[in-house]
This record gives C-alpha cells, structure tokens and sequence, in this order.
C-alpha cells in the first residue's frame, strides 16, 4: 500500500501548490505523491542543491503536449546532491510502491553495467503522468555514451543501422522505462548536425522527415535551410510492438530557439496555449527565472505517420521566490 503523506502549502512553495491544486483531482494526487516522495515537505521544497533537471534548477519540470489533459511531469527522487550510484533502485522501488512494475531483473543488470564506469550527474529521475482514470510511472535512468554498445540488450529495436550511419555524432544520454505498459525508449544527443540527419532518424519509422523538417521550420519560425535552428538536437526511439515501427521524437532547447521565456511564451500562446491543459496557469505564477536561465525547457516533436508530429513543452516547476531572482 502506498502511503500519501499530508500536503500542507508553505510560503516557499505556496503557489506551486495551489497550481496543482487548481488541476483538481489530478493535481492534488501529484502534489500527495511529490510529499510523499520527499521533493516536498510541510515546510515547502525539500533543502535539496539545484538539479539539473530544469534551467532554474527547480526539482520537477511539468510537461504539457498538445490537446492532452493528463498532468505529466519528471521529478527527482533524492537531493541532487547526493550520490546518485543507487538512484535507479530507489526509483524503481517508487515504480512498484505506485502500483506500477520495475524493470526486469535482466534490463537492470545492463542499465547497472552501463552506469557503473560512469560519472554520474543524477543517476535516474521519475516520470509521472496522471489522468482522470490512472496512473503512469516511468524510470528515467541516466546512460553513458559507452552505452550506445548495450542498446541491443536493452531494446527490441534495432538502432544499429542508425548508430553507425551517425558515428560518433550520435550520444546516449538516457533510457526510459514505463512502468504501466513495459515501454522501454531511448534517448541520444546528435551535435551539429544539418537537415540530412533527419532521413537517417526516420529510416526505420512510419515518420515522413519533411513533416519534422517542416515542423521545426514551423515553430523556430526559420526559413528552410541544411542548418538546424539548434547546434545541439536529441532524439529518441520508443519500442511500441516486435513487429511495429518505432517511435521517433525530437527535442529541442526552447532556450536555445528563443532565448528567453518572454519569447518562448509569446511563441507558445501563438501556437494556441489553450490547447496545453494547465501551461497558462503555470506561467502566470512564476517569478521571472534567475538571469540567464528560462523556466522553460524543451521542446518536443513526436513524430506521426500521415500527419504532423505531436508537440509538447516542459516547463519548471514555481521554485524561486521574487528576491532570489534580483
């Protein structure tokens, strides 16, 4: 049985709860689980250090994709800080305490193998997407580049022809595990790449690579040219069946297309903002984000056969009062 601690709103995290809060049913179940785990307490954010997971170094990043209502989002499980070596397992115990099922024991053993000569940022993160009627839990575990040469253990699909067409272009960052559906999906970064790249990632999808391409011209608001709008683009494949094509996303940083999060802002309510469930009213209670750094995160394009890819953006959680920002 999983065990909902209080939620009790204090000063510094006061307005992050009332958003939630003001999600409904949805909301007040994520704001119990995120107490639960720790991230939160009844005197606010845990006294964790800065993650990484956002640009303000806020502990949970809130995911909105188009004409969804499901509250998603990826949080830290244990302070930053600390040494991540076991950080899968807690996750994965978070998994089953949700209701959900942990990795096999056998794609443990190679995560574990990949991470262990390796230097650590987080170790792993936990996603949670919360609708009306359930919900889903994912392991986000944290790959070395040297993973790359695992992938065939860790997955049904064959990512080879694409590793070896991209070369050392090509970097693991992260394996996704769903703890709902058993859907394993893995994340890379390609730097400096042009258009060409985008026919060598959707070889073995169902995914047109002029509707990417037309896609990121369309919210970069660019003109077509062979350079992508960012030097650094990741990408990942979702396994979604032995015999079915999978599943290509892209990602982009909103900071790195429009450099602030007025800009962002402006751009993502001219794409309809009232069709991304809950993002108006996160915007309206953040606190302008540190210098340099925007609440906003990255962009995301799923590709679809036949039509446009779907898109959805993350944004950090309210995590700064007013005086930390000036």
């Amino acid at each position: 049985m999983f065990a909902f601690a209080p939620a009790y709103p204090s000063r510094t995290d006061l307005d992050w709860c009332w958003y939630l809060r003001k999600q409904g049913a949805m909301g007040e179940a994520v704001e119990r689980i995120l107490h639960d785990i720790g991230v939160m307490n009844p005197g606010g954010w845990a006294d964790w250090k800065a993650s990484t997971l956002t640009n303000t170094g806020a502990p949970v990043a809130m995911n909105f994709t188009y004409d969804k209502s499901a509250l998603e989002l990826t949080t830290e499980v244990a302070d930053p800080g600390d040494d991540p070596t076991n950080r899968v397992s807690h996750v994965c115990a978070l998994l089953e305490r949700l209701g959900g099922t942990a990795p096999s024991a056998a794609l443990r053993d190679v995560i574990s193998t990949a991470q262990s000569e390796a230097n650590l940022r987080y170790g792993a993160r936990l996603g949670l997407r919360k609708s009306k009627t359930d919900l889903q839990t994912t392991l986000y575990a944290e790959l070395p580049a040297a993973a790359a040469d695992l992938s065939g253990l860790m997955s049904s699909v064959n990512f080879k022809p694409v590793l070896d067409d991209l070369g050392d272009a090509a970097r693991t960052t992260m394996l996704g595990f769903n703890g709902t559906t058993g859907q394993v999906t893995l994340y890379w970064l390609v730097e400096d790449a042009d258009r060409s790249v985008l026919p060598k990632l959707t070889a073995p999808t169902d995914v047109d690579p002029q509707s990417l391409s037309a896609t990121i011209d369309k919210i970069a608001e660019g003109t077509p040219a062979d350079a992508l709008p960012c030097r650094k683009m990741g990408f990942s494949y979702a396994a979604t069946g032995p015999d079915a094509a999978p599943e290509l996303s892209l990602y982009f940083s909103a900071q790195g297309l429009f450099g602030n999060d007025a800009a962002i802002e402006k751009r993502v309510k001219s794409c309809s903002a009232d069709r991304l469930i809950g993002y108006s009213q996160l915007m309206e209670i953040l606190n302008p984000a540190p210098r340099g750094q925007t609440h906003h995160g990255l962009i995301t394009m799923t590709g679809q056969k036949n039509t446009s890819p779907a898109l959805s953006i993350s944004v950090a959680a309210a995590y700064h009062c007013p005086f930390e920002t000036m």
